[in-house]
């Protein structure tokens, strides 16, 4: 059984922090809130037809941005996005289970305004989560990435992550054509961890 008391903790409704882009550009990364809809329904309604093809989400429909905004749950799914002056430029979320045999695993998505991809706030944020995750117990982190995403696979891998599959037209997009799927994952905690108590 895992000893959580040994590891730092977190605090998700106070939790801010402000970085800094390659540039010397201020960010500030915090969880979503509700208030935060408008905002963010504007920022995914920048999002290109193209890009959206690859998306798992409908991120274009109001709908869509206003059940995330009604119904946060940090426990299940935690939004962090990154802000400058106010406006949204990036959005990620670690989704999770409580129990069952996947509770030690977080899912990571990212999505980064095409202003700001050559500026490495998606590897920012991506080792940030991984802070995140592990302050919140989490041993691996995993990633399904479209394989025609090629700059975000490679700011997965700088960020720590690797290659576990690459599976062949395993998904779909939105214009229903089949299209490769990279899993990549990223070890939180080692393998062997003394907080546990092997019973074997």
């Amino acid at each position: 059984m895992l000893d959580t008391s040994i590891y730092p903790k977190i605090d998700l409704i106070t939790y801010q922090k402000e970085m800094k882009l390659k540039d010397g550009t201020k960010v500030l990364f915090r969880p979503m809130i509700p208030e935060d809809q408008d905002a963010l329904y504007e920022f995914f309604k920048s999002v290109s037809k193209e890009e959206a093809r690859y998306l798992r989400d409908d991120v274009r429909s109001r709908l869509v941005v206003e059940k995330w905004a009604k119904h946060l749950d940090y426990g299940k799914t935690l939004p962090i996005l990154a802000l400058k002056d106010d406006l949204i430029i990036a959005d990620a979320t670690i989704n999770r289970r409580s129990f069952g045999w996947k509770w030690h695993l977080g899912t990571v998505r990212i999505f980064v305004h095409k202003d700001y991809r050559d500026a490495g706030l998606e590897s920012l944020m991506l080792h940030e989560l991984s802070r995140i995750a592990y302050k919140l117990g989490i041993e691996k982190l995993i990633a399904e990435i479209p394989e025609v995403k090629e700059s975000t696979l490679i700011s997965f891998k700088k960020a720590g992550f690797f290659v576990e599959a690459s599976i062949p037209n395993l998904v779909k997009d939105r214009e229903n054509m089949p299209v490769d799927l990279v899993v990549m994952m990223k070890d939180i905690k080692p393998a062997y961890d003394e907080a546990y108590d092997y019973d074997f």
